[in-house]
């Protein structure tokens, strides 16, 4: 049974453009950047499960070059070296799980919604953590976000 994991953030209160290869995140300074914790995994219990389909979700209404990378780990990413709207660079290779880019989003009145479903289901063992996963989101275009946009990164995973 396929089951709905996912995590939130808030970002900055500002609307600054990002460039392509920036990291979104909930916070300008390095130090104080936290990778949303997706939380939900520990309903397929068992040290592995199949990815099917990963879903972005943000607060803002404009889907405008909001192409952006989910990068997934199997725990918390050690360390951050930049805050929001800086160049993405992050410490935690051992437990990389790999990234897939929602490359284009739905808008409606109420935010916008995208989608990417891998074309072969992706298995993942998860780590020491097994409830949870963790995500950092990257902008692959210079997507001007809204003011304290909530995202929210959800995923579709069945037990194996």
């Amino acid at each position: 049974m396929i089951k709905h994991a996912s995590g939130s953030f808030t970002r900055p209160a500002d609307t600054t453009a990002y460039a392509s290869g920036d990291l979104i995140a909930n916070s300008t300074t390095a130090g104080s950047v936290v990778a949303p914790e997706i939380t939900g995994v520990s309903a397929v219990m068992g040290g592995e499960v199949m990815l099917h389909r990963v879903g972005l979700r943000k607060t803002g209404t404009s889907a405008t070059n909001a192409n952006i990378r989910v990068h997934l780990f199997r725990a918390d990413p050690a360390t951050v070296t930049n805050g929001d709207n800086g160049a993405i660079s992050v410490s935690g290779a051992a437990d990389y799980l790999g990234q897939w880019d929602v490359a284009s989003m739905q808008a409606f009145t109420d935010g916008c919604v995208g989608h990417v479903t891998p074309a072969n289901p992706v298995p993942i063992r998860l780590g020491a953590n097994l409830g949870s996963l963790y995500a950092l989101l990257e902008a692959r275009a210079a997507y001007t976000p809204a003011s304290a946009e909530v995202f929210t990164v959800t995923l579709d995973v069945e037990a194996l």
